[in-house]
């Protein structure tokens, strides 16, 4: 090949990619300005039946995120059983949007005034997510098995946990592994029936199995110290 026919191929290409380039940034400044600035969304967006086997249409997400019953447009809850959720372990927001994202429920939403969180869901929705607080809470214990440090047992139709640990166990470890227990407990509760859930919670010094707490949660707070290991050695 000719080095001048080299030399316009070259070119050519290079002005193609040139063109490319350009195009690919007038696309992403297009894309910025059609972008509507935070709280000038679209007030509804109606989901596809994958998404929203309910077709309600609800507002879509943006930083001023509402968690309240207002959020749905067409709210209907004729059918639907109502439970109040009082022990949840993050934040209301971030608990919310993962049900509303979930399916889980056909509806959650914030109470201003009580700050509790009510979901409102089908009797085949409640049924499924009591199997799944069940297996969740048979995951979690199987999961510790192999634990040296501590230990785990969930008894009487998940009202009670005992929980045996060694001084040197990791507590923040420990703590994940009983908000699991704890949450998916007071599922199971809540959806049998019982609003006033509560979990009677023992612990015991694995080495001795002393007793080194014995409370009625959420109505008295779960505080492991080391000062209860030195009582209990104090007490031998």
């Amino acid at each position: 090949m000719k080095k001048k026919n080299i030399v316009r191929i070259i070119i050519i290409a290079l002005f193609v990619i040139g063109i490319a380039v350009a195009l690919l940034q007038y696309k992403r400044e297009q894309t910025a300005l059609e972008q509507p600035d935070v709280g000038e969304e679209p007030e509804t967006v109606v989901l596809s039946a994958d998404e929203n086997p309910f077709g309600v249409e609800i507002k879509k997400i943006n930083e001023d995120y509402d968690l309240t019953k207002n959020y749905y447009k067409n709210y209907d809850d004729t059918g639907l059983e109502e439970f109040k959720i009082t022990g949840i372990f993050t934040d209301k927001k971030e608990y919310i949007v993962g049900l509303r994202k979930s399916g889980y429920c056909k509806y959650a939403w914030l109470d201003e005034e009580e700050q509790v969180v009510y979901i409102e869901m089908t009797q085949k929705q409640k049924e499924e997510w009591i199997d799944r607080a069940i297996d969740e809470i048979d995951k979690e214990l199987n999961s510790l098995e192999s634990e040296e440090l501590y230990k785990f047992t969930v008894e009487d139709d998940y009202t009670v946990i005992k929980l045996d640990i060694d001084q040197s166990a990791l507590i923040d470890e420990m703590g994940e592994a009983l908000i699991v227990l704890i949450y998916d407990s007071e599922l199971y509760q809540i959806f049998n029936g019982n609003e006033n859930w509560s979990i009677h919670i023992m612990v015991n010094d694995m080495e001795t199995q002393k007793e080194m707490m014995n409370i009625q949660f959420p109505k008295e707070k779960f505080r492991l110290s080391p000062d209860m290991w030195e009582k209990v050695k104090t007490n031998e």
